[in-house]
Parts: structure tokens; sequence; C-alpha cells
């Protein structure tokens, strides 16, 4: 329902634009999209004044302490789109469960740097976004086509086992961004296969309130979708 109510919304601001209205019939595409995709991710994060703890609430290292950690991830994404002037924007939610297995400690003290922490943990990031997609060509009759898209939005977290490892979600900064390519194919009228190879961008801070502790997660991911979106319009 909020997919539909999106759509309609997206497609009545498009249809407010001049350049929109001189659109061939043909080409004024509303997409409805679900895709599923895979990707690994880099973390480079920070923990002040804080401690690790392990699935049974045990101190596993406690202070000031910045690690690494690189783990895969999984992906379902929903998105609707139209097009206004010769780009389309659109809006989308994504659910991404990470899997991490350990963490590798970052220190300035000889001999500690690298020293390897087991940290079984799952969780899941449910994204909220905005997105816009740059056709290469955008008034095209080929029934495949390409272009850039990119998202900017905000997300929250849940599922999390190790307690103050993100901190209180309640207040906490979060932001990502991303950029990458898509490609589409028409496989049956109004149904086209498409692939979004992108790379991301996660910022956490957690909240003022819990200081002095102190988290900052930075997050650097690559990942391919791929999925069918479905032209609503009315050609």
């Amino acid at each position: 329902m909020t997919v539909l109510i999106a759509a309609s919304a997206l497609g009545a601001f498009a249809q407010t634009t001049g350049y929109y209205q001189t659109l061939d019939r043909k080409f004024k595409k509303y997409f409805v999209g679900i895709s599923y995709g895979a990707g690994t991710a880099s973390w480079f994060s920070n923990l002040g004044s804080s401690e690790l703890y392990d699935n049974n609430g045990v101190v596993i290292r406690s202070g000031d302490m910045r690690f690494r950690a690189k783990n895969p991830t999984r992906m379902l994404n929903l998105e609707v789109s139209a097009p206004v002037m010769a780009v389309r924007l659109g809006l989308g939610v994504s659910f991404e469960n990470f899997y991490l297995d350990k963490l590798t400690l970052r220190s300035n003290t000889p001999g500690a740097d690298g020293a390897i922490v087991v940290y079984d943990e799952s969780f899941r990031f449910e994204k909220f976004y905005g997105q816009v997609e740059v056709p290469f060509n955008f008034e095209t009759n080929k029934s495949y086509s390409f272009g850039f898209k990119g998202h900017i939005g905000y997300f929250g977290f849940s599922g999390v086992k190790h307690f103050n490892f993100f901190g209180d979600e309640h207040l906490a900064r979060t932001f990502f961004t991303n950029l990458g390519l898509v490609g589409d194919y028409k496989i049956l009228s109004h149904t086209y296969f498409y692939l979004n190879p992108a790379f991301e961008y996660k910022y956490f801070k957690n909240s003022p309130e819990e200081a002095p502790s102190e988290i900052k997660h930075n997050i650097f991911s690559f990942s391919i979708s791929g999925g069918l979106r479905f032209d609503v319009s009315r050609e």
C-alpha cells in the first residue's frame, strides 16, 4: 500500500512539469520495482569510553577502541519512480542483513594492532531513501537501457544481540548514500529485468545522551542487486 501511494504521488508531481508533457506517451514510465542483492561491507569503527560484550553480556574489551571488520550482506529492495524532466525520481525501502564473525582491533600500541576478536553478530538495517536515476538515453525505442542511479537516506536497525555495539537507537545519527549503474531489459510488456551494481557509504553515531560513551561506524560496501520493475503507466 505504501509503495502504491508513493507511486501515485510521484506520478502526480511528474505530470505538473512541462517537460514531462512533451514526452512521447510510450516513454512515460512509472516504475514499481522489487530486487534482491548481495554484497560485501567493510567497517571502520570507533568505540570511545565503551565496552565490547559477548553474547552472554560479559565484557570482552573496554575503554577507547578502534576496529575493522568485513562481512557479507544480503538485501531486499522495494522502490517506485516516475519521470521528472530528463531523469527519474523515486522513493524506496531496503532491508539489509549483515553477518559479522570477527573484529580486527586497530591500535597504536606495538604488537596490539591486528588482534582478532571473535564476534558472532547478525542484524538488519531498515533503509529509507530518495533516489534519482539518470538514463544515458531517456527516449529510446530499444528493449534495453542504461544509466546512473543514486540513493540518499537514513536507516534504523533491529536484531542486534551484542549490547552496546550500536547503543540506543533513540536519537542516533544515521545517514547513507550510494551511487551505481542500472541496466534494464524488457522481457514482457510493461515488465523489465534490471541489475544495479552500486557502491555505498553508511554513517552511524550514537545519541549524545549516552555520553561519555561514543560509538561511530563508517561502513563502505559494494553490492549487486537484480530484480523486476513494472511499468504501471497506461501505455
